[in-house]
């Protein structure tokens, strides 16, 4: 298992990439201790996305692991503000 894992989040974090992520996240934290979403370059993001990182890092935090989001961008933490959530603890939104 590796110590640190970044994934680089696409574009577009909608439903139409939604069923790729989640196969990247799923296989990443599957074989890392310590996931990094690097969210800086997403250009749109919904719900499924929102859904998605929530059930990744419940995922994580089941299984003893880490999920850390890097360079939320506004559009990130503007999705995650219309769920009704944060991209802070238990994300560790890094800078």
């Amino acid at each position: 298992m590796s110590d640190y894992l970044p994934i680089t989040m696409p574009g577009d974090c909608t439903l139409r990439s939604i069923r790729a992520l989640h196969g990247e996240i799923a296989a990443a934290l599957a074989s890392t201790a310590d996931l990094a979403l690097d969210c800086a370059g997403v250009e749109r993001a919904d719900i499924a996305f929102v859904q998605l990182v929530v059930s990744a890092a419940g995922t994580a935090e089941r299984r003893a692991k880490r999920l850390t989001l890097v360079g939320a961008s506004d559009v990130v933490q503007g999705a995650f503000a219309r769920a009704g959530l944060t991209t802070r603890p238990p994300f560790r939104n890094a800078a």
